[in-house]
């Protein structure tokens, strides 16, 4: 089992235009609405892979209502805790450049974690927890570490896919694998990553600083991998024209956990993630297992 847990899950509602002036009536000639967040893109990713996953975290209001109906209308199993605020909506203009706004968000308290750590303590023996995303301005930057310590079950694999103060404080709790990318990676040390031997050195950092293991995204130079026994791999990226990028880092996660619980070696997995990466860069939505395969054929 692959629990996905996101904190501050979102309805990404994607419109796309010719053409997208600021303090213009703009129009769209299509729409899209998806139920979005890091690890809710993980767990589609897993559900189209044949992976047995279940997307959990917090959900509010009628909006919070709505998304669990459009999980369960998808097929991904699900398990959120209703907390105050309401899920929110964030704008994604598609158009000669991609413009984004991202909504606040539902307001958990600490006790609400609680709960959310209780549930994860009544998963399957070695099920594997994917943490993802951002933490709601109501939750202190620590809340996935506080979450790990609190759920205190040590058969359990955790994996970090965050940032900032959030990836700072979960690395003290030696978590199997983080997944920043190049930026993430750059901010949370105070430096700037230009080629992949920099990626290989901070990613090792990240090692040094409790994580077991670690991939790097690298946008169109594919992603780095390291791990705490001393190996390192690289896959290219995959040639094609970017539609849209969104998700494409979730992709790559999730297309690499699918491939480690299938007991594939790390580099096998790391080339299927950074094919899913970038099929999902070269669609619109989330990449599907044909169009992860076709491109992994080439």
């Amino acid at each position: 089992m692959i629990c996905t847990v996101t904190l501050n899950p979102a309805f990404d509602y994607v419109v796309f235009a010719d053409k997208f002036l600021l303090g213009e009536i703009n129009r769209s000639y299509r729409e899209e609405l998806h139920a979005g967040g890091k690890g809710i893109n993980v767990s589609a990713v897993l559900k189209g892979l044949g992976v047995e996953t279940c997307a959990s975290g917090f959900v509010g209001g009628c909006t919070g209502e709505m998304f669990c109906k459009v999980l369960t209308e998808t097929g991904i199993g699900h398990d959120f805790i209703q907390v105050q605020g309401m899920t929110r909506i964030n704008v994604k203009v598609r158009s000669d450049q991609e413009t984004d706004l991202n909504g606040t968000g539902i307001m958990p308290t600490l006790a609400d974690l609680s709960k959310l750590a209780h549930k994860l303590r009544g998963l399957p023996q070695n099920s594997w927890v994917v943490m993802a995303g951002s933490v709601p301005r109501s939750l202190p930057a620590d809340a996935y570490a506080l979450l790990i310590s609190q759920t205190g079950r040590d058969d359990l694999c955790y994996i970090a896919d965050t940032s900032g103060e959030p990836l700072r404080a979960v690395l003290k709790e030696k978590p199997w694998l983080v997944k920043p990318n190049r930026e993430e990676l750059s901010d949370l040390y105070g430096i700037r990553i230009f080629d992949k031997v920099e990626a290989y050195r901070y990613a090792e950092r990240l090692l040094e600083d409790g994580a077991q293991n670690a991939v790097v995204s690298l946008g169109g130079e594919g992603a780095v991998f390291v791990s705490a026994s001393g190996q390192k791999l690289s896959v290219p990226a995959f040639s094609g024209k970017v539609v849209d990028t969104v998700g494409a880092g979730d992709a790559l996660l999730a297309a690499f956990l699918a491939a480690k619980s299938e007991g594939k070696s790390d580099s096998d997995a790391l080339k299927f993630g950074v094919a899913a990466g970038c099929a999902t860069a070269f669609c619109t939505g989330l990449a599907s297992k044909e169009e992860i395969c076709a491109l992994l054929s080439r």
